[in-house]
């Protein structure tokens, strides 16, 4: 402690001067602070900032004397035990004694007053003030201590629950991820890990204890294709100092799963090889993501080379199948010429389909959506398998009562089922049973499926089935197990790509003996499905004549032009031809009597959906019939615009136009359809 932390103060209260000088003159020798106060009123203005050790007050002073001031000191809290000295030369009676005392006083003292006296009493009293400060000062910083301490255990609790907080979350994050921890030394052998956490025991179908019990349990089930590849770079570590493989590892189950395996070379002290320390990750989703990637690409390339040759290659198809087909009616009966026209014909309608099939898969066909009805549509097409399946075959239909109607391509429904029927076929050698269903479904968003109503349409066999490696590419274009020849594998390909185009999802369910089951979910439709076979049957009795009709035909291709312009002349109709949308346009201002604008979409300039919008607006009640190789870069620009899909043969062309005819020729123009230019 410092030199002023072991003084007292000792304050005088007295009105003399001299009094105060005398009584300090004698305190002089304590080297106690001393104060000098010249009345009641200064002795309490000094209290109420600073304290002291002992009180010398006189008795007697004008205004408030010794006794109000004692009287006030003692009402005070913090000043009321401060020992009070009264020194009085004038009332020395025993009455003035009592007054004092009963004001707190410890003393009372009488001029003149002895020095030695009153400096041993101010020393007394000095010395139990300091006593009493030093205890109160050791009070105070063991409480600090005590304070200082329990903070400092609080805090220590603190750091430790928050570490064990932090343990626990980390034993809790680590035993969930896919993970294995192993380490070997240089010397041994390769074994298993010493900590499996419980989400990769849960996946491989092994409990962590069974790797201690057994180390070579991890290496014994690394893929075979694998095995000794991984442990060639295990034993590569003391050289390379590091090493990153991923390998499959069989699981209980016998399925595989893929780990990431990432191991460092330890060294001791001295930097020699000690040990190789080691992790393995479960990275069979990551795995699964990229091939699912993989094959969006594959599937996106493929698509983006079949649309970019579609175009050209259906248009010369046309070409060639229309010129065939009318080669094939002009020979007709004539013998060995006329077979080896149709045998060419045959072979094109082959490239057309084909065409056609990739365009499905890649989800570029143009759809003719419309509301159809499965269950009606499943027992047709059922009536046309029988002798398509064999006798071998037996095919059950099942439908649900009430079921719902989806909006979708009526052709390319009926050919999904087909496709799915042959396929199952070809998977039942020895015979079986085709089942056929369809029922109403309402997803809540699991199995991949997206929360929604839909029509299920479930195609199963009884055969070989398919095991998980032929099940993962299923879907694959030009991915076939058939004998080659026997298959082009673009079946469930297009099957996939057609559900997938209209807004619905496939999914595939097959093991090895127990059969496939392909499942189809089409988005329920409120519109009501038309009844196929009245419409049918209505159109075929309506009875066109091309004479005296006019059509407008448009096509940049000279050759399909040329083909398309024969058939419809073939047909009696009166054909206007034009190369461009320009030049239609002013065939159509100059020729009131066009009946009906066949026109193809893509051309340079203005395209053919472009073409049809001017047209109408000049003729609204004017026919358009469109026709296209490939036009998934055009929309159309009306709802259920007709489109004839190239190549096409007589029989579609005829079948369009007479659909299209037979409804201009019942409908009633309005006055502004016989003046072009209004």
């Amino acid at each position: 402690m410092s030199a002023a932390e072991h003084q007292a103060t000792i304050l005088i209260v007295d009105d003399e001067p001299d009094n105060r000088f005398a009584l300090s003159h004698v305190l002089a020798e304590l080297e106690q602070r001393v104060v000098e106060a010249a009345s009641g009123a200064d002795a309490l203005r000094f209290l109420l900032r600073d304290e002291c050790a002992v009180i010398l007050l006189d008795a007697n002073m004008p205004g408030l004397d010794g006794y109000a001031t004692a009287e006030l000191i003692r009402r005070r809290e913090r000043s009321r035990r401060i020992p009070i000295i009264f020194v009085s030369a004038i009332d020395k009676d025993d009455e003035h004694i009592a007054r004092a005392y009963a004001m707190g006083a410890v003393d009372y003292v009488f001029k003149p007053v002895d020095p030695v006296i009153l400096r041993s009493k101010i020393a007394v009293l000095v010395d139990l003030y300091l006593k009493n400060e030093e205890v109160r000062r050791q009070a105070r910083l063991e409480r600090m201590l005590q304070e200082e301490n329990l903070r400092i255990r609080q805090e220590k609790l603190e750091a430790e629950r928050q570490l064990r907080q932090i343990e626990e979350r980390q034993t809790a994050i680590v035993r969930s991820l896919p993970i294995a921890l192993y380490s070997a030394r240089i010397k041994g052998r390769f074994s298993g890990p010493r900590f499996v956490s419980e989400g990769m025991a849960q996946a491989i179908g092994f409990p962590a204890a069974r790797f201690v019990e057994d180390p070579d349990l991890w290496p014994e089930r690394i893929h075979p294709e694998d095995r000794e590849r991984v442990l060639a770079d295990v034993a590569a570590v003391q050289t390379s100092g590091g090493m990153s493989a991923e390998y499959r590892w069989v699981c209980a189950d016998g399925s595989h799963r893929w780990f990431l395996d990432r191991a460092v070379l330890i060294r001791d002290h001295d930097g020699q090889p000690q040990e190789i320390f080691g992790s393995c990750l479960d990275i069979t989703d990551r795995r699964r993501v990229e091939h699912q990637l993989f094959q969006a690409q594959k599937m996106e390339a493929v698509g983006q080379l079949t649309g970019g040759i579609a175009h050209d290659f259906n248009n010369m198809l046309t070409v060639v199948i229309g010129n065939l087909d009318a080669l094939a009616r002009a020979l007709r009966g004539t013998g060995r010429n006329f077979g080896r026209t149709e045998m060419a014909l045959t072979g094109a309608l082959s490239c057309a389909e084909l065409t056609r099939r990739l365009l499905a898969f890649a989800r570029r066909q143009p759809l003719q959506p419309s509301a159809v009805h499965l269950g009606q549509m499943c027992r047709n097409v059922a009536k046309l398998l029988g002798r398509t399946l064999g006798e071998r075959i037996r095919i059950d239909i099942k439908g649900e009562p009430g079921l719902w109607n989806v909006l979708a391509d009526p052709a390319q429904v009926e050919s999904s089922v087909i496709n799915l029927a042959v396929n199952a076929r070809d998977a039942m050698t020895e015979g079986g049973t085709l089942t056929i269903e369809t029922s109403n479904l309402t997803s809540r968003g699991a199995d991949d499926i997206p929360a929604g109503d839909f029509v299920l349409l479930s195609v199963a066999d009884t055969g070989v089935g398919m095991t998980a490696e032929v099940l993962e590419r299923a879907v694959e274009p030009f991915f076939t197990t058939k004998n080659l020849g026997h298959g082009t594998g673009l079946g469930l390909s297009m099957v996939y790509g057609f559900v997938k185009q209209s807004d619905g999802h496939v999914k595939i369910e097959s093991a090895p003996n127990r059969g496939t089951r392909v499942k189809l979910y089409l988005p329920r439709s409120d519109a009501v499905a038309q009844q196929q076979a009245d419409a049918a049957s209505d159109t075929e009795a309506a009875e066109i004549s091309g004479r005296d009709r006019t059509i407008l035909l448009v096509e940049d291709d000279a050759g399909v032009r040329a083909v398309t312009a024969a058939m419809l002349k073939e047909l009696q109709f009166t054909v206007i031809e034009a190369d461009n949308g320009s030049h239609a346009l002013d065939i159509v201002d100059r020729q009131p009597d066009i009946d009906l604008l066949f026109t193809d979409i893509v051309m340079p300039g203005m395209n053919g959906f472009e073409l049809g919008r001017r047209a109408r607006e000049r003729r609204p009640q004017l026919p358009v019939l469109y026709a296209t190789g490939y036009a998934a870069s055009y929309t159309a620009p009306e709802k259920g615009a007709d489109v004839l899909s190239k190549p096409y043969r007589e029989a579609d062309l005829l079948s369009k136009l007479r659909v299209l005819l037979t409804a201009s020729s019942t409908a009633v123009p309005p006055p502004s359809a016989l003046h072009p230019g209004h």
